[in-house]
């Protein structure tokens, strides 16, 4: 699944060369000039990552970070800034980004940085999904899904899954409270590569999979269709 990140930098020619560093590297890119614009659009999408300038137009970056984390947005933030006081970069980490990286930049610098920041964030996922970590049965509301042994219940009752139904649950669970798409499991789930083809086959197998885990096929709580995007499970217990 493409990963979406939030460039948010007032020098159009500096955007625009990272925009177009990151698209050649396959992530989805969205990007604002002013800091307002930067938080409504972080709190709305909640992109994988931000990368955040400091000096920007009608609120700073440093405002912008701490407004973010004070709104619930766990998004990794990494500062772009031409400050590199060891001062300013204490400032920064303390607004509540996880990194600081100095102008001028290597691309190649950056792109690692980011990669290990989603690697970071996709492990926490991962982790928070059970408490007792990665191994053993995953508890989620009244599901108890256990991968390995491929075995699923619904309170007390043992429900049986298809081969297919667990594989869109494990890509749900692995992106859980990200909206994952239908090309996303078209390909993933059935190996298609044609990205064009009709997604039906997608629907009608969330349908029977809703049938056997929701107490209200109808008007599911677990999985989630965001219309016209794809499908989600919050997280939230």
């Amino acid at each position: 699944m493409r990963k979406t990140i939030l460039v948010v930098e007032d020098e159009p020619k500096i955007r625009e060369g990272i925009v177009d560093a990151l698209e050649f590297q396959g992530f989805e890119v969205v990007s604002a000039e002013r800091g307002d614009e930067a938080l409504s659009k972080a709190i709305r999408m909640e992109p994988d990552l931000i990368l955040l300038d400091i000096m920007l137009p009608k609120l700073n970056g440093l405002d912008v970070c701490s407004n973010l984390r004070e709104s619930g947005v766990k998004s990794p933030i990494i500062f772009l800034s031409a400050k590199g006081r060891e001062s300013d970069r204490v400032e920064g980490l303390e607004k509540g980004a996880d990194d600081y990286i100095t102008k001028p930049f290597s691309i190649k610098e950056l792109i690692a940085r980011i990669n290990a920041h989603l690697r970071r964030r996709d492990f926490d996922r991962v982790e928070a999904m059970n408490q007792n970590g990665r191994s053993g049965p995953l508890r989620f509301k009244n599901l108890t899904i256990d991968f390995d042994a491929r075995s699923c219940w619904r309170d007390e009752n043992r429900i049986h899954l298809s081969e297919k139904e667990f594989l869109i649950l494990k890509i749900l669970f692995e992106n859980i409270g990200k909206v994952v798409d239908r090309e996303t499991l078209l390909r993933e789930v059935w190996g298609y590569t044609n990205l064009g083809l009709e997604t039906r086959t997608v629907d009608v197998t969330i349908g029977k999979l809703r049938q056997k885990i929701e107490e209200t096929p109808s008007n599911p709580t677990l999985i989630k269709t965001k219309r016209g995007k794809g499908y989600i499970i919050e997280n939230t217990a």
